[in-house]
C-alpha cells in the first residue's frame, strides 16, 4: 500500500479490491473512490481515469482501469488463470484485506478437498471454523476470525 494514503482511503481500496475479486460490480464505489482520492490531492492517471467515468459504468468497461487505479496504490490484483489462482486470491483477500468471515466461508468449502489431501493450512482453518461455530459470544468470533487471518497469512508468506 502506498505510504503516503490515509488509513480511510486504504480501508476503501482494499474493500473495493475484496468487491471485484468476490464478483461484484461496485463501478460507482470506484468512481466515488476516485473522485474522492483526487480531491485529496492524489492524482495518479488510472485514478483521473476512474474519475471521469459516470457512475453507472459496467465492470466489463471499467475494471482495467479500476484494477489499475488500485495498483497506483499498492494493490495489484491478478486475473486467475485457473481454480487454484482464484484460491490463493480468495485467501489473499482474506489474509491481507480483511475479506469478511461470510464472503470467504461458502467458496473455501467449495473448493476444499477431503480431510485426507487437505493441506496444513486447510486444517488449521477447518479446526478454526470449528471454533468458530463454538463461539458464544461476538468478541469471541472475532478473536477467532483475526487467528483465521492470522493463519492465512502465515502460510502465504511461507509460500
Amino acid at each position: 500500500m502506498n505510504p503516503s494514503v490515509p488509513a480511510a482511503f486504504e480501508t476503501r481500496l482494499q474493500r473495493l479490491a475484496v468487491d471485484i475479486v468476490v464478483s461484484r460490480t461496485p463501478m460507482d464505489d470506484a468512481v466515488v473512490l476516485a473522485e474522492d482520492l483526487l480531491a485529496a490531492g492524489f492524482e495518479g492517471d488510472a485514478t483521473v481515469e476512474v474519475a471521469v467515468l459516470r457512475r453507472d459504468v459496467t465492470y466489463g468497461d471499467a475494471g482495467p482501469l479500476v484494477r489499475a487505479m488500485l495498483a497506483e496504490y499498492g494493490i495489484e490484483l491478478p486475473i486467475p488463470g485457473d481454480e487454484e489462482a482464484e484460491y490463493r486470491l480468495l485467501l489473499r483477500t482474506f489474509g491481507l484485506w480483511k475479506l469478511p468471515i461470510g464472503d470467504f466461508y461458502a467458496p473455501f468449502l467449495h473448493q476444499l478437498p477431503p480431510w485426507d489431501k487437505q493441506d496444513s493450512l486447510e486444517r488449521a482453518l477447518m479446526e478454526l471454523f470449528v471454533r468458530l461455530d463454538n463461539a458464544s459470544v461476538p468478541a469471541q468470533a472475532d478473536e477467532v476470525v483475526e487467528r483465521m487471518r492470522a493463519t492465512v497469512r502465515a502460510a502465504l508468506q511461507a509460500d
